[in-house]
């Protein structure tokens, strides 16, 4: 039989601040604008974001009538095109258009450069010579 295990205080807090932090934003809805031939996706962040889908391997020659009704599948990770039978990350999709997704990281190193330019920068290299 498993063995309950009670958590200590900074177990939990550990849980908690690990279950908000979430790597990447999710699509809460999604649609394809006719007008203006363009995917419009709205993130769980708050922000839209919309691309042209001729520009997108896969839905290039689609013709408009496929990429109506567009869906969000998963957990907002995915848009789905039920007449094309065709699946998008939504991650991958933002990293295609925007560049890579490791935002957080990116800032921690920025920020530690920045930390490491107020003591003098990089150490510099010593060149060793042989002789």
């Amino acid at each position: 039989m498993a063995e309950f295990k009670l958590l200590d205080e900074a177990s939990f807090k550990r849980g908690v601040n690990r279950k908000r932090r979430r790597p990447l934003p999710c699509a809460v809805s999604a649609r394809f604008d006719r007008r203006s031939h363009r995917v419009i996706v709205r993130l769980d962040t708050g922000l839209d974001f919309s691309f042209d889908p001729r520009r997108t391997q896969g839905l290039a020659e689609a013709p408009a009538e496929d990429l109506m009704g567009v869906t969000v599948e998963g957990v907002g990770s995915t848009l789905h095109f039920p007449r094309l039978d065709a699946d998008y990350a939504v991650s991958g999709l933002l990293e295609a258009f925007l560049g890579p997704l490791d935002w957080t990281r990116r800032e921690a190193r920025a920020q530690a450069s920045r930390e490491n330019g107020k003591r003098g920068g990089r150490p510099k290299k010593e060149i060793g010579v042989t002789t």
